[in-house]
């Protein structure tokens, strides 16, 4: 399904991508819009033939401005809360998608879009990317469960307690940015990295994600024996022919 707010493309085999389709309010995310993302990724998630989804913004001036504030200056206190308390579960849906999320960050990356965005698997950038966690200069908190687990407690402290802006070469630095494109073309980067993971076996990726987001908190040794009662139950091994058949194939060519 295709929204106004939300287009749906497939520009690869197991590629998906949603792009939020507001270029004039630099993507602004409505609850309109975050309820369809939440339609699309539940359909995806059921769907085989999808392995990958990639986020992008319509246009290049931005990702997404964050949500839209404009929607939510007319709603009353009450119906703001609401609107908060939605939200809040339809970002932890995202955050739990069982497959790979990529946000191609190109142009500004604010508030709820900057959420989108760490919230995914890898983000991508390139030289116009701008990222900025907003909530400071409000008086409110974002992002401090998980930004620190991305780029490191001390960096965490400076982007959340200074809300000021950073680009896209100092955003990769530091982690923030897991690919980047410079002046290249931050979507086809991003696509790119899609294809690779889509070549990948489906349900070892599936797994790996589980794990990570399983992982926090806990302590390495329950880690460790997580992940090896996976690989032996999950992911019963194969006979090891058949797991390395590029490699046993390329030793049988040069003898």
């Amino acid at each position: 399904m295709t929204t106004s707010e939300l287009l749906e493309s497939s520009p690869g085999p197991g590629v998906l991508q949603l792009t939020l389709n507001r270029p004039e309010a630099h993507n602004a995310i409505s609850l309109s819009m975050q309820r369809a993302l939440d339609v699309a990724l539940t359909r995806a998630a059921a769907d085989d033939t999808v392995r990958v989804v990639v986020i992008a913004g319509a246009g290049d001036r931005a990702f997404s401005a964050g949500y839209d504030l404009k929607e939510l200056a007319v709603l009353s206190s009450e119906e703001n809360l609401e609107a908060m308390l939605e939200r809040e579960e339809l970002l932890w849906r995202y955050l739990e998608f069982p497959k790979p999320t990529i946000a191609a960050v190109q142009g500004i990356s604010y508030g709820g879009g900057t959420l989108l965005a760490a919230c995914s698997d890898l983000r991508v950038g390139g030289a116009s990317t701008r990222f900025t966690v907003t909530a400071a200069k409000y008086g409110g908190a974002n992002l401090t469960w998980i930004l620190d687990t991305l780029i490191g407690a001390g960096q965490t402290r400076d982007l959340l307690m200074t809300s000021r802006a950073v680009a896209g070469d100092e955003a990769y630095r530091i982690g923030l940015l897991t690919r980047y494109a410079g002046d290249g073309d931050v979507l086809e980067a991003a696509l790119e990295a899609a294809t690779q993971i889509a070549a990948q076996p489906p349900e070892a990726i599936r797994e790996i994600k589980s794990l990570l987001l399983a992982g926090h908190g806990r302590d390495l040794r329950s880690r460790y024996d997580r992940e090896n009662t996976v690989a032996r139950t999950t992911l019963r091994p194969r006979a090891v022919g058949d797991m390395f058949t590029e490699f046993f194939g390329a030793r049988e060519e040069t003898v």
